[in-house]
């Protein structure tokens, strides 16, 4: 047995999932410990305290009710070793405190642009702008979006009357406002416990407009419009931000990424900038997800970057686990985490993952898929979403599936729970030894790009463009942290957008013999792309067979080596490891711990939902 695998045998607390654990019903502090008793038994070291629908309405939130049950579960952390994670919301999106922030202020509500024609102006609007388009008077205006968030007590749901109010996250003051009202008041009944056994705040998928927001709007709020103008755009552009005309003209691209921009800008120095600096001046951690899946460039803010599979947009079936938007979520966080020198990079992931036939179905089988492919993408903190504090009248029904102390496989769960912690320990203070970069923007990710490198076992990662120049140039790499790229890999739109300083790095890059591919991501369908590719790097493993659905990953921890083999497929795949092979110690199953060696011919077969670490030889 090798001394990795040996150690691991009892894996790391410190490595456990955080599951949400929804408080949907009455509390009580019995069952409340009953519960964590429960988690600890299984091997779950840490949970996040999530105010959820169901919870009655003579607990209010943040009340001195409410903080009595919460203090009693932190203490009780304390005294079993468990860790805790704050959320920020009563329920979410996150950044109204429940309401409470535009009910302080009503200035402080979400706001939107909209377009309409004078004699349709109505009496709540803030005129931005008067242009006159084909013969006519077009106004531009502001109002407050009337978004709301999903609130946690009877009728405050999406659509329902009592749905609490969403606050203007564009907005620093009411921000503010929302971290003196939630942070601050966590902070002053908790304070002992920052940063020992409280040890983060979750903020989750903030939304400017809110939920349910009035239908024709855009994300907009005072001073946007100065901002748009300052950074080269007119009141005549306006009309290009609601896909006026041709979207692809040279005029609507340069406005729309000119608001875009402003947009971005916006969100990052007065929300998660805030919440940010708010975290590290009270020593704990920054956690969460922004909006999109997309959303690398707003993952700089938060200590320990995460996102969310949600809705089975990622899947086994349909290529949906590396085709579109969502299948770049794993990497998302864990490049973000790479290249910014966060050692920790999460996932909320499992919430409405039930099969598609049946929502509540969520197997054991099931689980180890999806987190199969976090690992292998290097992601190295799981919040399962969710353990259901109750599931009584219909409160399962919420959300589903319920993947903790309810579901049918919560007596074996510690097999699941030290399977967490081993590949989340095997991913932290590592490195993958990628050779391949492919630039992305703050908000978009080339999921085409990555395909062909992911069937093709060609390890890559995103790289953002606003990193460029932090990079070094050394014999022929590209060099960030502690990541190595001899091949940069820019889609020509990409490339087109990047500063004077970031293409001066690249030039840079390519003089001392570094390969920059500038390709349209039609390329990437192309049999010869993943061969020039390959031409350029030095590739240590090959593969021959069945291994569309392989995926790979070659990783170096301290003085250790290993590489996962996962297959990301609904069969059996069969396979050889034509290079490297030799190398390859043992074979490792770290969710049942069984251990065998390599076939002397380098064959090996994977059934479907599993993962193998290849403990490699050191050299």
């Amino acid at each position: 047995m090798s001394d990795i695998v040996k150690y691991l045998q009892n894996p790391p607390a410190e490595f456990s999932p955080i599951p949400f654990w929804f408080w949907n019903d009455e509390l009580s502090e019995a069952e409340i410990e009953r519960q964590m008793r429960e988690m600890k038994d299984k091997g779950v070291e840490g949970f996040v305290i999530h105010p959820r629908k169901g919870l009655p309405a003579d607990i209010p939130y943040l009340s001195g009710d409410y903080f009595r049950y919460v203090r009693f579960a932190v203490e009780k952390a304390k005294e079993l070793d468990m860790k805790v994670v704050l959320y920020d919301e009563a329920m979410y999106p996150s950044g109204s405190c429940h309401g409470e922030v535009v009910r302080s202020d009503e200035s402080f509500a979400s706001m939107g642009l909209f377009r309409t024609e004078e004699e349709m102006l109505s009496n709540d609007a803030k005129i931005i702008a008067k242009v006159q388009e084909n013969g006519r008077t077009v106004i531009y205006a502001m109002v407050q979006s009337m978004g709301t968030i999903r609130g946690v007590h009877e009728n405050e749901d999406d659509g329902e009357p009592d749905a609490p109010r969403s606050a203007d996250l564009l907005n620093p003051k009411a921000v503010a406002r929302f971290i003196e009202l939630t942070h601050e008041r966590y902070y002053h009944e908790l304070t002992e416990y920052f940063g020992k056994t409280v040890i983060a705040i979750f903020t989750d998928e903030p939304n400017i407009l809110g939920r349910c927001a009035r239908n024709g709007l855009i994300s907009w709020s005072e001073g946007i419009f100065e901002e748009f103008l300052r950074a080269g755009g007119s009141k005549e552009d306006l009309r290009y931000l609601f896909v006026d005309g041709d979207p692809d003209s040279a005029d609507s691209k340069r406005a729309r990424e000119t608001y875009r921009r402003v947009i971005f800008d916006r969100l990052s120095a007065s929300y998660y900038r805030q919440l940010s600096n708010w975290c590290e001046a009270h020593n704990i951690a920054l956690t969460g997800h922004p909006e999109k899946s997309t959303d690398i460039g707003y993952l700089r803010y938060f200590h320990v970057p995460c996102q969310d599979i949600v809705w089975r947009f990622v899947e086994p079936e349909d290529g949906h686990a590396i085709e579109g938007e969502h299948s770049t979520m794993g990497k998302c966080s864990s490049d973000s985490a790479r290249h910014r020198g966060k050692r920790r990079n999460g996932n909320e992931c499992f919430g409405c993952c039930g099969e598609r036939s049946d929502p509540y179905k969520f197997t054991e089988a099931d689980m180890r898929w999806y987190l199969n492919w976090l690992f292998v993408r290097g992601v190295n903190l799981v919040y399962p979403h969710a353990f259901y504090y109750s599931i009584r009248d219909g409160r399962g029904d919420e959300r589903p599936p319920e993947v903790g102390l309810h579901n049918p496989f919560w007596p074996e769960y510690r097999k699941l729970s030290d399977y967490i912690k081993r590949m989340c320990f095997l991913n932290t203070d590592s490195v993958n030894l990628a050779q391949v970069a492919v630039l992305c923007s703050e908000e978009r990710l080339s999921w085409m790009l990555a395909k062909p490198l992911f069937t093709g076992q060609t390890e890559f990662n995103y790289l953002e463009r606003e990193l460029l120049e932090e990079c070094c140039v050394r014999d022929g790499k590209l060099t960030i942290a502690e990541q190595e790229y001899r091949v940069i890999m820019a889609e020509c739109s990409e490339y087109d957008c990047l500063s004077a300083g970031q293409k001066a790095k690249l030039k840079e890059f390519t003089a001392c013999g570094g390969t920059l591919l500038q390709v349209d991501e039609e390329y990437a369908e192309d049999p010869g792309f993943l061969d020039e590719i390959r031409s350029h790097i030095d590739p240590e493993f090959s593969f021959s067979g069945d291994t569309y659905e392989l995926r790979f990953s070659h990783l170096k921890k301290g003085e250790d080596e290993y590489i996962y083999l996962c297959n990301e497929g609904t069969e059996t795949i069969s396979f050889t490891i034509d290079k490297g092979a030799e190398r390859i110690k043992t074979l490792w199953d770290p969710y049942s711990g069984r251990e065998c060696a390599l076939r002397s011919d380098g064959s090996m077969r994977i059934p479907p939902n599993e993962l193998w670490v290849g403990v490699l030889r050191r050299e």
